[in-house]
């Protein structure tokens, strides 16, 4: 390879890292205007007013919503905002406390992509353009869910009632948090009310 194409490479690659760069920080801002006004402030327009760029440059790189929301939702899957599935334990309640710990830090560190999750899932009732995209996010969840199932089944844990019930109650919890933060509450509150309660309702030594 030649000089001259040794340095033609380099540039091509810095300006893919600069446009992907640029994407990200767009997406970004589209992020927290998402988890502070909801998916109906999500917009081209909005992101530019958010950012250094011009509404013509975000057009640039999004040239809508749609495509918008899709790099939003593909941060947030790729976030791993769900971790809980196989962390060691040597028994089920010790297990529970990890699944607890573990659901709490999360809400701590990424409390705006699950704020954006559950109205996702909200609004994707009434448009079902956006049923593709909560769908997705769901889908993590739901992995997540069966490595925690195997993980209590592993450990001896039987479910009656159903495990299925038991994860909504935890997710039900969660969004009750998540809803709480938003409000107004101290996040430290809600997350200490969250992690009482899910110790009151996930699995113990018998």
């Amino acid at each position: 390879m030649t000089q001259l194409a040794r340095a033609g490479s380099a540039s091509r690659r810095t300006d893919a890292d600069v446009h992907e760069g640029r994407r990200h920080d767009l997406a970004v801002a589209a992020l927290h205007t998402w988890s502070e006004y909801g998916y109906s402030q999500v917009s081209v327009r909005n992101v530019a007013r958010r950012t250094r760029f011009s509404h013509g440059m975000v057009h640039y790189y999004f040239q809508s919503k749609d495509a918008l929301v899709a790099e939003c939702v593909r941060i947030i899957r790729d976030s791993q905002i769900f971790g809980a599935g196989t962390a060691n334990a040597g028994d089920i309640t010790s297990y529970s406390q990890l699944v607890a710990d573990t659901i709490c830090e999360s809400l701590r560190k990424n409390r705006r992509l699950h704020r954006i999750r559950f109205d996702l899932r909200n609004q994707s009732q009434f448009e079902p353009s956006l049923r593709i995209y909560a769908d997705e996010i769901e889908g993590e969840y739901a992995a997540t869910k069966d490595a925690v199932r195997a993980r209590y089944e592993s450990l001896g844990c039987t479910f009656d009632p159903p495990f299925e019930l038991l994860a909504t109650q935890v997710d039900a919890l969660r969004e009750r948090a998540v809803r709480d933060e938003l409000l107004g509450e101290d996040l430290e509150d809600a997350v200490s009310t969250m992690r009482a309660d899910l110790l009151r309702v996930l699995p113990k030594n018998r």
